[in-house]
């Protein structure tokens, strides 16, 4: 304790008579820091579990299928797949533990309004099943999802976010309730908190059973093509390929039943990254994106860490005469070391709290380009900046800040005494 009590002394003196030093030691840990926290937060976002996607590892997703003629191998249509598609060859999987189709236009709007007409929004609705909420876990803030025999009957009841109906009803407790969705009524059977947009697969505004839209299990090209998605939660003791294999298996039973056409499932499903990124499962995709990540996080710690290693030789040199004196006096080459790089350390975790602030600041700033998903923009929250992400990222950068100042601290270390004290 006495040691880092003296070494902040010492640092306090230092950066007053070195202050350009300092100052490019210390903006330079923060901007890489920050540039760093800004990639990570926006790629953990997209990957890692959030609320209600809370099994993103082992999810995946069917988004459309490729039709080709039968006989000729002629491309036909690339699309959705039929409620016949989904109930031949995905709700039987075994490989499957939950199983859930649903229909969601990204692109377009539905109208919300009060059956007095008073209030309304606009916003995106996911027609699902009821697989669909065990798959997801909501937080239920009143009612529940709509139940099996709902969803059979093809009851219109509806599932509505915080924010839709406290924009209509002013409230949440509204379970009862009617409102029309595109001039249709509904009940509401459920609120549940808001989802966020980096939510891909299961983001919406309402939910309601994709047994209330017309014509949803009519299908295009025997059968094949329609509107559903499907997702998938990966059963325990299987693994992606044994999920593919057995659609395959069931697709190609389904294709032989066909006279004119069939159906390529291309590269699915897709796992969370590959969906968020668009690319398919070719061979070397996802290693190469993966090499691109960390060729670039590489470059973002070792150019300000070959500047600072510049910057802290410099300042050590012309500290030489000042080392020389302290091992005149009894200090050894350690206790030399050790007080250089807690140095770094204090300039170190001042750049990584200012990193902090710039990367908070970034984002709230430019949240219309860092914050813009596949369903529009996300709004900018503390919640994204978690803590152990700063931590991994300071402590990686506080590693590359000590190795670059221990080299200059180790030769300033092995300077003779007479020839350090006679240094100018």
């Amino acid at each position: 304790m006495k040691e880092i009590g003296a070494s902040l002394r010492q640092l306090g003196w230092l950066i007053r008579q070195n202050k350009l030093a300092a100052a490019v030691s210390i903006i330079g840990t923060a901007l890489a820091i920050g540039l760093i926290l800004i990639l990570m937060i926006i790629f953990l976002a997209n990957i890692s579990p959030i609320y209600p996607e809370t099994h993103r590892g082992d999810t995946y997703l069917f988004a459309n299928c490729l039709i080709t003629g039968k006989d000729d191998g002629r491309r036909v249509s690339v699309n959705g797949a039929s409620l016949n598609l989904v109930r031949s060859c995905f709700y039987p999987l075994e490989t499957s533990a939950v199983t859930s189709a649903f229909v969601r236009n990204a692109q377009s709007r539905s109208f919300f309004e009060t059956l007095d007409g008073r209030s309304f929004f606009n916003g995106i609705v996911a027609a699902t099943d009821t697989a669909y909420f065990q798959l997801f876990e909501f937080d239920f803030l009143a009612g529940k999802p709509f139940s099996s025999e709902a969803f059979s009957s093809g009851l219109r009841e509806i599932i509505l976010t915080e924010e839709v109906a406290r924009a209509l009803l002013g409230r949440t407790d509204i379970v009862g309730q009617e409102i029309e969705v595109d001039f249709v009524s509904y009940r509401v059977c459920g609120v549940v908190r808001t989802v966020s947009r980096f939510a891909r697969y299961a983001y919406a505004n309402a939910w309601i059973p994709y047994t209330t839209l017309d014509g949803y299990s009519r299908g295009n090209f025997e059968e094949i093509q329609g509107n559903y998605e499907c997702l998938f939660l990966l059963r325990k003791g299987y693994d992606r390929s044994d999920l593919r294999a057995e659609i395959e298996r069931n697709v190609n039973r389904f294709n032989a039943s066909l006279s004119d056409f069939k159906v390529n499932i291309l590269s699915q499903p897709y796992s969370p990254l590959e969906s968020w990124l668009q690319i398919d499962q070719r061979a070397g995709s996802l290693s190469s994106v993966f090499q691109e990540a960390l060729l670039i996080l590489a470059i973002l710690f070792l150019i300000p860490a070959l500047n600072l290693s510049t910057v802290i030789f410099s300042w050590t040199r012309k500290r030489i005469p000042e080392i020389g004196l302290r091992r005149a006096y009894g200090a050894n080459r350690r206790q030399i070391i050790t007080q250089v790089l807690l140095e770094n350390f204090f300039l170190t975790l001042a750049g990584g709290l200012l990193g902090l602030i710039l990367a908070y600041g970034a984002i709230g700033l430019l949240e219309d380009w860092l914050l813009v998903t596949a369903l529009g923009q996300e709004k900018w929250s503390v919640s994204l900046v978690s803590g152990w992400i700063f931590l991994v990222v300071f402590l990686a950068c506080l590693f590359m800040n000590l190795l670059s100042a221990f080299l200059p601290a180790w030769r300033a270390s092995r300077v003779p005494i007479t020839n350090a004290l006679n240094e100018k």
